[in-house]
């Protein structure tokens, strides 16, 4: 990456074993050399906040050979505003995929003038990610064409062709990254973290995490429960599922806040889906089974919304009940005027493609072998039973995100045992957050993860979307920053209105 250099440092305040030994936890063996190495500082390249300082740390390609290759984790600080600022709060905002260093450079966006007062706020690209050393597969045509693409699966062809799709991609990271899918799993990823927290001086890991960043949270929590300091884990992930599972939860989160969605905009007297909600559902499903055979027109005569695309689009706007609105205009748009230039914009911007048609970052790609790291494959009778019932329970949704081929099956690489579960024995106390209707984490995984995790509390929004710190107002604000600033944890089963 280009960087201005404004000044450099070393962010340790001293190298020896004995040091940390009596003042923060040990070194892991065989580690020293990345735990000590020296880090400087710089101003970011052009574009990001003027004040936003970015760093790389080597770590061991594998943990398990120290001495073998080493790959770059890239991080972003933005620096406290106080002048004696009590320490660092890492932070991940999920996908996986999404990048940290971006979360750090909107840190006024996620976090209170006191939190940035008294914390330097670090974000970082997980391995795999963005700036660090990153899975790469596709270039960005052959990627738009790959998450553009649509089959009908009902057709055995078209099945097979899917497939074939799948497998191609598989193949091209394997040539480009086959060295790095092993290794891009959030175990390894928490390792990195540790590494992290000792290069900024800390002796404790602060912490807050959103969505897949629950994750990797929780294993950072397993592997160091001694090590935690204050960490928030908001819109859980509940890793004691399997991959079909976790896409079944999602299929009927999404359904469910497709339900609201559809009530919201029928109660409004002028919806365009219909004039119950009924009707609006099977407007919806209608309107996708029609971009499937006979796609939607565009901006772009050579992209017509596909229903790949508009499912794509509508799942993005149902996030938050904020873009509810402009779900209702593309809903508009598409019926009045067959035009999908909304929903085709919206797919885009989920998948982090420009309007020129480049992908501003790798995070579709990296989402992808993540997952395929962390998680094996489900069995096809699995699969199979989940998508039968997905299609009963999701009638709109049901065969959009359960059906098809698990690319995790067609994977070069894949994990003999799924990530988790995460208990955390002997840790500091973690707040778990849920949103009572997250379509994308719901609900019943922070409940889990709570189950699970040894020492937290659960604290609930009893409102919509993914997510609920620094969107759902005081009552969840004011105690999380509470316990980010003096370490005194809410009531377990604090719950918020929404």
């Amino acid at each position: 990456m280009t960087a201005l250099v404004v000044s450099g440092c070393s962010l340790l305040s001293s190298s020896s074993n004995e040091d940390w030994a009596s003042g923060g936890p040990a070194i892991p063996k065989g580690l020293d050399a990345f735990y000590k190495q020296k880090v400087t500082w710089k101003s970011c390249k052009k574009g990001k906040n003027g004040d936003l300082r970015c760093a790389q740390v080597k770590v061991p390609l594998d943990y398990t050979k120290p001495k073998g290759k080493t790959i770059t984790i890239a991080m972003a600080k933005m620096p406290a505003t106080g002048k004696k600022p009590m320490g660092t709060l890492f932070v991940n905002p999920g996908g996986p995929g999404a990048s940290g260093i971006d979360m750090a450079g909107r840190a006024n966006t996620y976090f209170s003038d006191g939190i940035r007062e008294k914390y330097d706020i670090v974000g970082f690209d997980p391995r795999g990610v963005g700036e660090s050393t990153a899975v790469q597969c596709y270039d960005d045509d052959d990627l738009g064409k790959f998450l553009d693409s649509s089959f009908d699966l009902s057709d055995p062809e078209q099945a097979k062709k899917e497939q074939a799709a799948l497998k191609a991609f598989a193949k091209a990271c394997e040539e480009k990254s086959g060295e790095l899918l092993p290794f891009v799993g959030t175990e390894s990823a928490a390792r990195d973290m540790d590494v992290m927290r000792q290069l900024v001086g800390d002796p404790k890991f602060n912490y807050v995490g959103f969505s897949y960043g629950t994750s990797l949270g929780g294993q950072y929590a397993e592997l160091f429960p001694k090590n935690v300091g204050r960490m928030i884990l908001d819109g859980a992930v509940d890793v004691t599922r399997s991959g079909a599972q976790h896409a079944y939860d999602q299929t009927l989160g999404f359904e469910t806040v497709l339900k609201r969605y559809a009530k919201s905009c029928v109660d409004s007297g002028r919806c365009v889906l219909g004039s119950t909600v009924d009707q609006a559902r099977q407007k919806v499903r209608s309107l996708l089974e029609t971009a499937k055979k006979t796609p939607f027109k565009t901006t772009d005569p050579a992209r017509p919304l596909n229903d790949s695309m508009l499912f794509t689009g509508i799942i993005g706007m149902l996030y938050s009940n904020a873009t509810w609105p402009t779900l209702t205009q593309a809903f508009e748009q598409v019926i009045q005027r067959d035009n999908g230039a909304v929903f085709q914009r919206v797919a885009d911007l989920y998948n982090s493609r420009e309007p020129d048609g480049s992908f501003s970052d790798n995070s579709s790609e990296a989402n992808r072998a993540i997952n395929c790291a962390d998680y094996p494959a489900s069995s096809p009778d699995e699969y199979k039973k989940l998508s039968e019932q997905a299609k009963a329970n999701a009638p709109v949704f049901g065969s959009s995100l359960t059906e098809g081929t698990d690319l995790c099956s067609l994977w070069p690489y894949r994990p003999k045992k799924a990530v988790g579960p995460y208990k955390a024995k002997g840790s500091a106390s973690i707040v778990v957050v849920g949103t009572r209707n997250d379509p994308a984490t719901p609900y019943a995984w922070a409940k889990a993860l709570h189950r699970d995790l040894e020492n937290s509390v659960l604290v609930t929004w009893e409102g919509e979307g993914h997510t609920a710190y620094s969107r759902a107002g005081a009552c969840i604000q004011k105690p999380l920053d509470r316990y980010l600033l003096t370490g005194r944890a809410p009531k377990d089963g604090l719950t918020c209105p929404a």
